[in-house]
């Protein structure tokens, strides 16, 4: 009997085993933490108590009100560069909490 297999990248292989058990969102939420730390000073990253995004808006607490109101006023500019870092228009709007 002769055996028929199907050879498939490693790359394919990866890719399947990822998107298994949801560990797609749990990685993807590691790159949206290391694109914030990128995309604001280390002052800001070591207030920052959370982060997550739902859809296209990337949600932030802040436990420090003067570093969120700077925040604010870059917000266009972070979401920018999160964006770049991940090379996706992924994020449209920042909610600070």
């Amino acid at each position: 009997m002769k055996r028929n297999y199907k050879l498939k990248s490693i790359k394919s292989i990866l890719e399947s085993f990822v998107e298994q058990d949801n560990l797609a969102d749990g990685i993807f939420n590691i790159k949206i933490k290391e694109a914030w730390q990128k995309a604001v000073e280390k002052k800001i990253f070591d207030y920052t108590k959370e982060i997550y995004v739902k859809g296209d808006v990337l949600f932030i607490k802040v436990s420090n009100p003067i570093l969120k109101q700077e925040i604010l006023y870059s917000r266009q500019k972070v979401i920018n560069l999160i964006n770049e870092d991940l090379g996706k228009e992924l994020i449209k709007k920042i909610v600070l909490k």
